[in-house]
């Protein structure tokens, strides 16, 4: 791996565990799109090394924390996350978790919402703390998904519950979540770390193979033609800047459907 410095992640190695800690806490590690790269960057980086030298790897699990109080509060929405270069960002840094050959395991402490929720989704395994929780909040801000976090969360949770979640912006807290199976296992960060050097214990071929195969579920980020229409539709609506001015004004917002 690259030497790596940066002012929104700190990298830190604990055996075969690496701890990649979201250092945006006055944003409540929101996302915006120098966050996505640089985590992108660094899990490309350790995958291009495995490549080349997968002998007794160094790294064979990552553990993803949040600074603070908040797992990750979604997308900074005083960033670009209404331009295109965020969401490619976004689904850069999604891919290269999936892509990753060592499990990926998100140690949520605190609120993951929005896109806090897809960076979860896309790790393999999930710990979870008494104060963490999820939600998925599109229609509550005009916005709209693609089509792997909509799968993804199908796949992961089962679809009657994705639909609440999705239609209805129902909360996952911790109990949720474990009985639902999303959350791997329940813990602090202490146990969201064992958690993490027990799967790094693995055979590492083996691992490998297998997180291959789970994520080979066929399907992609791409909407059908009629689902891309409806999402930049969305994307671009009045409802979308309405709910960013009610946001704003800290009231309820008022869609009208246009």
């Amino acid at each position: 791996m690259r030497a790596h410095t940066s002012e929104v992640l700190r990298l830190e190695v604990d055996r075969h565990v690496l701890i990649a800690t979201i250092t945006r806490e006055h944003k409540r590690n929101a996302l915006d799109e120098h966050t996505c790269n640089e985590i992108a960057a660094v899990l490309n980086d350790i995958a291009a090394v495995d490549e080349q030298q997968p002998v007794d790897p160094p790294i064979r699990a990552v553990l993803i924390r949040g600074e603070g109080s908040a797992f990750c509060a979604g997308a900074d929405l005083s960033g670009s996350v209404y331009g295109d270069t965020f969401h490619a960002a976004l689904h850069g840094m999604l891919q290269s978790i999936i892509s990753f050959p060592y499990p990926v395991i998100a140690d949520v402490q605190g609120p993951a919402v929005g896109a806090g929720t897809q960076l979860s989704l896309a790790c393999d395994l999930r710990v979870v703390g008494p104060a963490g929780w999820f939600m998925v909040p599109p229609a509550k801000l005009g916005f709209a998904l693609d089509n792997w976090t909509l799968r993804r969360t199908e796949h992961l949770v089962g679809g009657g519950y994705a639909r609440t979640i999705m239609l209805a912006g129902m909360k996952v807290d911790q109990e949720k979540a474990l009985v639902s199976g999303f959350a791997s296992s329940g813990g602090d960060s202490a146990a969201a770390l064992e958690f993490a050097h027990q799967v790094a214990g693995g055979a590492p071929l083996s691992v490998k193979h297998l997180k291959d195969v789970l994520n080979d579920a066929g399907y992609g980020f791409e909407l059908t033609a009629k689902q891309q229409a409806a999402y930049e539709q969305c994307w671009a609506s009045q409802d979308a800047q309405e709910a960013r001015t009610a946001r704003a004004e800290k009231r309820a917002p008022h869609f009208r459907g246009h």
